[in-house]
């Protein structure tokens, strides 16, 4: 979840001197690539369904709690944990605290 949410910190494809030539291409050992086969399996397709429930929440979709699978739960304590991680990360106070 953390790198899903830092997709564009894993890789640019201009500054990876193992990239090939063409605009855009990855490299055999890309970590966009890994993250994109991890998002395609099994807990990268809960994450997404979590992801999918809470933008219904914030639509205003009545879901109650006896509909909403444990592992989906969890799954969205945790994005809700690193976005607010995130947020913090990016506000000018945490920066002058972490280099």
């Amino acid at each position: 979840m953390h790198w899903a949410l830092r997709r564009e910190e894993l890789c640019d494809p201009g500054l990876c001197p193992d990239a090939p030539e063409e605009d855009g291409e990855r490299c055999d050992h890309c970590p966009l690539d890994r993250l994109d086969a991890a998002q395609c399996a099994e807990k990268g397709l809960l994450i997404r369904r979590a992801l999918d429930l809470m933008g219904a929440l914030k639509l205003g979709v009545h879901i109650g709690l006896d509909e909403i699978r444990a592992d989906e739960f969890c799954a969205m304590l945790i994005i809700a944990e690193e976005r607010d991680l995130l947020e913090r990360e990016k506000s000018p106070t945490w920066r002058g605290r972490h280099p």
